[in-house]
């Protein structure tokens, strides 16, 4: 299977590891050429549970999808959120993509799918989440910090058939990576359940710097934490949106599942990027708005992520 990832970061790299090694072609593309070339001449590197560190080479890497010419089975997006139209803009452009080809996002926060599905049609979208913990140490460098499910399912199609089949393609390649998968009936709740796990543990983490773990153990990000699910779960039934019952306790269990990891967010603090905060409380405190509904701990989470962003990005 040739198979195109779009953002070599931590998801993306150590998903492409797994593929490459159970002898997919895969293809990187990112927009940082020095990190490209050094993929190329190195390896990208995993460091895996048990401590082993682990090089593997793609079939090739280019910094823009038009570059590709190889017609790709599969392109997975695991860009940040802010860079998917940009990212998705330039794909759509590349001869790599044909109209069999398998569009993938497993990508935090609301929109992307949207986003996709608006300029790739939604006949081959499929959406997803996963639970696998990964941090990017450096560039080109992975470590993978736990073993989790992915959910993966059809963002809409009215070829029933011929869906089942493209969600079949990609589970069985989830499979011979050795990756645990499901297949969901209902990703706008996929979607929103994965969004509140962010919503509960990212922008915590991301300004107290503290490790995912650190939520459940300190009372008082527990309860931030469980503040701010509560806000989003009031916007998602307003939106009519059914989640889990449990889905302030199944935060807190992923933050000790995961309790190793520095999340996404935090991760992009450390290294002073933009994050992904609009797609995730942000948005929380966007249709709070629209809806009526009050986000006041969604809203703080926001503000003071927007001013560590500009205390590092305005230097």
């Amino acid at each position: 299977m040739r198979i195109l990832i779009i953002g070599t970061g931590a998801i993306g790299g150590f998903l492409g590891a797994r593929f490459i090694e159970a002898g997919e072609e895969v293809y990187f593309c990112d927009l940082k050429a020095d990190l490209m070339e050094r993929i190329i001449l190195h390896g990208l590197v995993i460091q895996e549970l048990d401590g082993r560190e682990r090089r593997f080479f793609p079939a090739g890497t280019c910094t823009d999808p038009t570059q590709l010419s190889k017609e790709c089975d599969l392109v997975l997006f695991a860009v940040k959120s802010y860079a998917t139209k940009v990212a998705a803009g330039r794909a759509v452009l590349s001869r790599a993509i044909t109209k069999d080809t398998i569009i993938l996002t497993l990508q935090n926060g609301l929109g992307n799918a949207e986003i996709l599905g608006d300029i790739f049609g939604t006949e081959r979208l499929i959406v997803g989440t996963t639970a696998q913990g990964a941090t990017l140490l450096e560039p080109g460098i992975v470590r993978h910090g736990g073993v989790g499910p992915t959910f993966v399912g059809l963002w809409k199609s009215d070829r029933e058939g011929d869906a089942m089949d493209l969600i079949n393609t990609v589970v069985s390649l989830f499979i011979r990576a050795g990756l645990e998968i499901h297949v969901s009936h209902d990703v706008t709740k996929l979607i929103w359940e994965k969004l509140l796990v962010n919503v509960g543990i990212n922008a915590i983490t991301a300004i107290t710097g503290i490790l995912n773990e650190g939520v459940y153990r300190y009372e008082p990000a527990k309860k931030v934490s469980r503040k701010a699910v509560q806000e989003a779960l009031q916007v998602a039934s307003k939106l009519g949106i059914p989640l889990r019952e449990d889905i302030e306790e199944h935060v807190l269990k992923v933050a000790v599942a995961t309790g190793r990891n520095r999340s996404s967010m935090g991760q992009d603090v450390d290294r002073k990027h933009r994050t992904e905060i609009d797609a995730i409380n942000g948005a929380i405190v966007k249709l709070g708005e629209e809806l009526g509904v009050e986000t006041p701990i969604n809203w703080t989470l926001t503000n003071l992520v927007k001013t560590l962003e500009l205390s590092y990005m305005e230097t």
